[in-house]
């Protein structure tokens, strides 16, 4: 019976750390940039997300000198062929405009956008 609920235990914690990392993902950034109102540095950046209950999130981005800032963002859902970024430069500022994950993308609302 106990390794029963041994066995039981452990198949519902690692059922919840895979719900957890379905909602984060970890990218890079090679310059600091701009998203939204917030400057992120250069570096390995974490984000999460919680589950939308519309096409507007609000992403958590845990930097390399372990700040953590809150951005939104517009949630696009489907299947990317890969991670990563894009960025636009807009009066010499880097602005960052979708972040791409393996369950969709994330569509940023900052200046970069007004100016275009």
């Amino acid at each position: 019976m106990r390794r029963i609920l041994g066995f039981a235990l452990l198949f519902i914690l690692s059922s919840v750390t895979l719900v957890a990392a379905k909602n984060s993902q970890t990218f890079y950034l090679s310059s600091d940039v701009r998203a939204g109102n917030v400057q992120l540095p250069r570096g390995i950046c974490e984000v999460t997300w919680n589950t939308p209950s519309g096409s507007r999130v609000q992403l958590s981005i845990k930097t390399d000198d372990e700040k953590t800032v809150t951005v939104p963002a517009l949630m696009v859902e489907g299947k990317e062929d890969r991670a990563g970024v894009v960025t636009s430069v807009v009066n010499g500022v880097t602005y960052l405009v979708e972040l791409h994950t393996r369950n969709g993308k994330f569509v940023f609302e900052n200046g970069a956008a007004a100016s275009k």
